[in-house]
């Protein structure tokens, strides 16, 4: 009888591992079939574009999906959701500089490379120094893997930001409207690595109207 690998040993022992594998797969496929029904043309091809992006991510063995949001009433909508300061250990003091409170050898490190995919909602009203020190971090743990991966957006793992840059946008203390600007994530060097897409169509003001694509 073979024995199991080290990694699998260890993710077995991982209390963030098993909690993020604890889902119910047949419920998950009734949600996802009901929720991909009334998506809009635009959205389905939305969503199969980013499937396609993701089809390396998708067919790893852990298929680990973690839900974040920038602000706690946000994550409490997302299945699973946690804020992202508190996922990711993100200082609350934030410079050009910083890293997240994450070491290498921990059990959220072990999470993080199981991890597919994460998804970030509501990511436009965080500084854009809360994505860079992910970014540092999550290339400081992936680079022991592969060195690659220190070249690589956030080590190479796979990043899905939601959010609306009209509506709330970073919170800076007496800052002039060019220092808010200057805070957002569009104007990271990390925004020039992200693919944007761009619905038009409002859902909630369609909601009960005849028009409602189902």
């Amino acid at each position: 009888m073979p024995l199991a690998d080290a990694d699998s040993v260890s993710s077995s022992n991982n209390r963030l591992i098993s909690e993020e594998l604890d889902y119910d797969i047949p419920n998950l496929k009734n949600e996802f079939d009901q929720l991909s029904i009334a998506l809009t043309s635009e959205q389905q091809n939305i969503f199969d574009d980013i499937m396609t992006t993701l089809s390396t991510a998708v067919r790893c063995n852990a298929k680990i999906v973690l839900n974040v949001a920038s602000s706690g009433i946000a994550s409490l909508l997302l299945t699973g959701g946690r804020t992202t300061h508190s996922r990711f250990i993100i200082p609350l003091v934030l410079t050009e500089v910083s890293i997240c409170s994450i070491s290498p050898d921990s059990e959220l490190a072990s999470l993080l490379r199981k991890t597919s995919l994460i998804i970030w909602d509501e990511a436009p009203m965080i500084h854009k120094h809360a994505f860079e020190a992910l970014d540092r971090t999550l290339k400081d743990i992936f680079k022991c893997h592969n060195p690659r991966n220190e070249t690589l957006p956030f080590g190479g793992k796979v990043i899905v930001f939601g959010g609306d840059f009209r509506q709330i946008l970073p919170v800076i203390p007496g800052g002039s409207r060019q220092d808010i600007v200057n805070a957002s994530l569009s104007s990271s060097y990390l925004w020039q690595k992200c693919k944007v897409y761009q619905p038009t169509k409002n859902m909630r003001l369609t909601v009960g109207s005849d028009t409602y694509a189902f």
